[in-house]
């Protein structure tokens, strides 16, 4: 079956993105309210969310004909065609490498947001409590894939069921902070008096969210169902 916008134009914009997370940075781009109006039809969001209706279709259509391709060995595959230690290496040297670099620069960067800008937008301190709890969640949750699952897998343990039930437990509790974060921003919207540290932090925050939607589809619905045999 060819996957297409049309294909999906009936279903709910939250199953879209369940089904689909490369298409986040799309919805994003051209605001589209993927949290609070996840209930709408997909065609409905884009219909009252964006002018722009043409161009995110075909954006929609360009990146679902890309969907999950890797570059392998000089050759694009589909993600779920890789070995589980194919895909281990590619959790951790993408999005785990990602998680490392960009959780401390928005860090430092919130930081000085909330110094400068709190007074007149008082969300901000929520916006640094979410995000530093999120980044504490995340941090611990990398090592326990890197010392604990990614290598009893690969030497094929058994009895890793609860561990994963944990991991995808915390991936969970990290989409609810996102979506708070989504919400809290008006869905990254740097303000009229917001400086250039606002729009770095925010568009940092943009690029967050669309990788841990991929990260978490990796894991939960390719790597840890091979895993419970799904």
């Amino acid at each position: 079956m060819i996957i297409n916008y049309n294909s999906l134009s009936q279903k709910t914009i939250g199953q879209v993105v369940t089904e689909h997370p490369e298409l986040v940075k799309i919805f994003m781009q051209y605001e589209v309210d993927f949290c609070c109006g996840g209930d709408r039809s997909l065609e409905e969001a884009i219909n009252r969310d964006t002018d722009e209706i043409e161009a995110i279709k075909k954006a929609l259509t360009v990146t679902l004909a890309d969907a999950f391709q890797v570059p392998l060995n000089g050759r694009s595959i589909n993600l779920s065609s890789l070995s589980d230690a194919e895909l281990i290496e590619k959790i951790v040297k993408t999005h785990h490498a990602y998680l490392r670099e960009t959780l401390p620069e928005i860090s430092e960067l919130l930081f000085k947001l909330l110094n400068v800008h709190s007074e007149n937008h008082p969300e901000l301190f929520e916006v640094h409590r979410i995000f530093g709890g999120l980044k504490t969640e995340l941090e611990g949750h990398l090592i326990k894939e890197e010392k604990q699952l990614f290598p009893a897998l690969l030497a094929r343990q058994v009895g890793l069921e609860t561990l994963i039930l944990t991991l995808e437990s915390e991936h969970d509790g990290a989409g609810d902070a996102l979506h708070k974060l989504t919400e809290l921003t008006n869905h990254f919207k740097v303000p009229k008096d917001g400086c250039k540290t606002y729009e770095l932090v925010y568009e940092k925050l943009k690029n967050l969210v669309a990788d841990m939607y991929m990260h978490v589809h990796t894991e939960n619905n390719i790597l840890f169902k091979r895993v419970k045999g799904e």
